[in-house]
């Protein structure tokens, strides 16, 4: 190629535009531009198509909302229904006892009865709009929706109508979707009820603190009248109360009322409730207001109030507000208002004449070494009907006070030995009637507090005895020997007895793995009297368990049966075998030379119990059986203190059953046909070696035994050397106390922590 080629070819590339630095700049921006474009507009059509999609997907979550049917009816809270309990009589016939009508805690009053004060306080501090919207405030609701999405302690909003609905259906789920529901409901309710209609039904359900619900309750607790005898000022201090009935109420925060009542006149005066003078007269009785509460002198209270006097009206209560609660699946206080309201005719299971019978003699109980000493008292049926109870050794003053019998979780005692010891060891048939049962300690009791092993439990009488007969050991009311059965069964074994086929419900999870507490009563959780007693059925009945009641059945205010207790199978919690050898062994602590419960003999009558202390004395029991019928009882203190005299339970339960098998002319009970246990055919009666355990012969030192004939001991041989209790006089020789008795050795306490060691 020559040279001018060369140059041609340069010149031509030197030719061609040169790009300026301006135009590079901004073909730079026009790239990132379009880069951030691309990516803003890909956000927007992902987020405006996640928009779309979550709001129809809320569009048919409201529409879904919307459609459900209302299920608020304002009829059933309009009805003025008074509720009847009745009793049977001696002709087993219902007798009217009482009538309920709410008591002080509502009494129905008409919309025309409520005063134009009461009706125009309730409007202007709680919804200022309620006779211009539909149901819903929807100014406010905004507000309360937000506050619920940003998760504020705050919501308010609603109206008068969405605070009925709530009263009545117990709904306080803080949440859009009850928000929502609420909302609807309401505007469906203002479809379906008049404004008057829904704020009687308001002013007669709402909560007015010191348990009145309704206006009128609170008029008659707060100013001994009724709510149309109420002046302006006394309306607003009622109506200042809903807003948080706790804080207040005037009888427990007569300033913070007093601040709330004169916000609620102000408020009836600024919107033009209220005249100036009416203001005027209204701040000045706000200044010098007073108020009664709830010892005003009202004949007809007070006769209202003598019916709720007796204890097993308090237990007849809880358990119909229960019931009613399980049933509908509704909230306490809706069931409450079932109970008062609902016109209920209520068949109680209470034997009126036995009930009056036992609160007397616990009233009148003499306890000189133990002045402030408490107890509870349960009696029953075989088939879980509670004859009567009782809950102090006071005298009852006021509705649903504390109850010992049924709501004191306590320590039992050497009463659990035959439930979760010996009952499960008969029924397994690895142990009989006369079985030799090692009185050992076992090596890993506790830890003391170096961290050892200490052996135990120690005996009430604090030593061991070795291999003793069965049925000796529950006649001292051994510790060892029960610890020792429970051992060999496994801790669950007796918890699961006790949990699931005695209807024990104040156990705790460290109870399933608690030796002592199965097996001698030193629980983590506990028991109530109650409890106790229902357990004992299986000792008399064949061994069924039957939960306890107080009614036999309810119907409702059309006399439709909505709770029938009646008819009852219970559940086979042993068999019927071993429930009539676990009676007669029961019968041997009552009679035995060394039984630990001989005060309770009843002379003619076949009695068999089991008495129960806790360390130190600290709680005292006795649960016995009757052919008739089956009581515990507790004794102790309300602040565990050692109790002085141990005998006391059980001369209660002498008292009462004896009063109740053999008569009262005081009490109007007439004695009863001496009768006797249903024992099961299958068991038989033999003579057993008093030494061995084995079925005696012609030579045998020898008692009566009970057994069935596939767990029969073999005959006798020779005598094995075990502890030979000593010779035992006559039943009737028994009736008196022997000065050796387990709950005299009981005040020299064992030195340890176990809590669980009785007698």
């Amino acid at each position: 190629m020559g040279r001018t080629d060369i140059s041609k070819f340069t010149k031509e590339v030197n030719s061609q535009p040169q790009i300026s630095l301006k135009d590079k700049i901004f073909g730079g921006i026009k790239a990132v531009l379009w880069i951030f474009w691309k990516a803003f507009s890909t956000l927007f059509l992902v987020t405006f198509t996640a928009t779309i999609i979550i709001g129809i997907s809320m569009i048919f979550y409201i529409v879904s909302i919307a459609k459900e049917p209302l299920d608020v009816e304002l009829t059933v809270s309009e009805l003025k229904q008074t509720s009847f309990i009745y009793v049977y009589d001696e002709y087993d016939m219902p007798v009217e006892y009482q009538r309920v009508y709410s008591s002080e805690n509502r009494v129905w009053v008409d919309y025309k009865d409520i005063p134009e004060a009461m009706i125009k306080a309730i409007i202007c501090i709680e919804d200022k709009r309620f006779r211009e919207h539909d149901g819903v405030d929807w100014v406010r609701t905004a507000g309360a929706i937000l506050n619920i999405a940003s998760g504020s302690d705050s919501y308010g909003g609603s109206t008068i109508t969405q605070q009925l609905i709530k009263n009545i259906t117990g709904d306080n789920e803080v949440s859009l979707t009850r928000k929502l529901r609420e909302i609807f409901r309401a505007l469906k309710l203002e479809q379906k009820y008049t404004k008057d209609q829904i704020l009687e039904s308001y002013l007669n359900i709402v909560n007015f603190g010191s348990g009145c619900q309704g206006v009128q309750a609170a008029a008659n607790l707060y100013f001994n009248k009724d709510i149309g005898e109420c002046s302006i000022a006394e309306c607003a201090a009622i109506a200042g109360i809903t807003q948080n009935p706790v804080a207040f109420t005037p009888l427990l925060h007569p300033e913070k009322n007093k601040e709330k009542r004169e916000t609620v006149i102000q408020a009836m005066y600024d919107q033009g409730a209220i005249t100036k003078t009416q203001y005027e007269q209204a701040m000045l009785e706000s200044e010098n207001m007073t108020f009664v509460g709830f010892n005003y002198d009202n004949d007809d209270d007070d006769d209202d109030d003598d019916e709720y006097q007796n204890w097993y009206m308090d237990a007849l209560y809880r358990d119909v507000v229960s019931d009613l609660a399980n049933l509908y699946g509704i909230t306490k206080s809706a069931a409450e208002d079932k109970f008062y309201d609902g016109g209920l005719k209520i068949y109680c299971a209470m034997d009126l004449k036995a009930q009056q019978m036992a609160e007397d003699v616990i009233l009148n109980l003499k306890t000189p070494y133990d002045p402030k000493l408490e107890l509870g008292y349960v009696m029953m049926d075989f088939d879980g009907r509670v004859i009567c109870t009782v809950g102090s050794r006071n005298e009852k003053e006021g509705l649903l006070v504390w109850d010992n019998a049924s709501r004191s979780v306590l320590q039992s005692g050497s009463t659990m030995k035959p439930i979760g010891a010996y009952s499960l060891a008969i029924d397994s048939k690895e142990y009989n009637f006369s079985s030799i049962v090692s009185d050992r300690p076992v090596k890993a009791w506790r830890v003391d507090r170096y961290g050892n092993y200490v052996e135990g439990p120690d005996n009430w009488y604090h030593y061991y005895k070795g291999d003793i007969l069965l049925e000796y050991a529950l006649e001292i009311s051994c510790n060892a020997a029960a610890v020792q059965l429970v051992k060999e069964r496994g801790v669950g074994t007796s918890y699961d007895f006790m949990t699931k086929s005695l209807g024990f419900t104040h156990l705790d999870d460290a109870d399933a793995v608690n030796l002592g507490g199965v097996s001698i009563g030193g629980f983590t959780g506990g028991v109530t009297v109650k409890e106790m007693t229902a357990a004992y059925q299986i000792f008399g009945n064949g061994g069924k368990y039957y939960k306890p009641y107080t009614y036999y059945y309810i119907t409702d205010s059309n006399d439709n049966v909505i709770l029938d207790n009646r008819n009852n199978r219970g559940v086979q919690a042993i068999s019927e075998e071993t429930s009539t050898i676990m009676n007669r062994l029961l019968r041997q602590v009552v009679v035995g030379y060394e039984g630990t419960g001989k005060t309770t003999a009843i002379d003619g009558w076949n009695i068999v119990g089991k008495t129960g202390t806790t360390d130190a004395n600290k709680d005292s029991w006795y649960i016995g059986l009757s052919p008739y019928a089956v009581a515990g009882i507790w004794t102790g203190y309300d602040l565990p203190a050692t109790v002085n005299d141990t005998y006391t339970a059980q001369r209660v339960w002498k008292e009462i059953m004896s009063n109740y098998l053999n008569g009262s002319e005081k009490y109007g009970i007439e004695a009863k046909d001496n009768i006797d246990y249903e024992y099961s055919g299958n068991v038989v009666e033999r003579d057993y070696c008093t030494v061995t355990g084995k079925l005696a012969h012609s030579g045998c030192p020898s008692k009566k035994g009970y057994y069935t004939l596939d767990n029969m001991p073999g005959y006798c041989t020779y005598h094995s050397e075990v502890y030979y209790p000593p010779d035992e006089p006559d039943d009737d020789d028994n009736q008196e106390n022997d000065d050796n008795q387990e709950n005299n050795d009981n005040n020299n306490q064992q030195d340890n922590d176990d809590n669980n060691s009785e007698e």
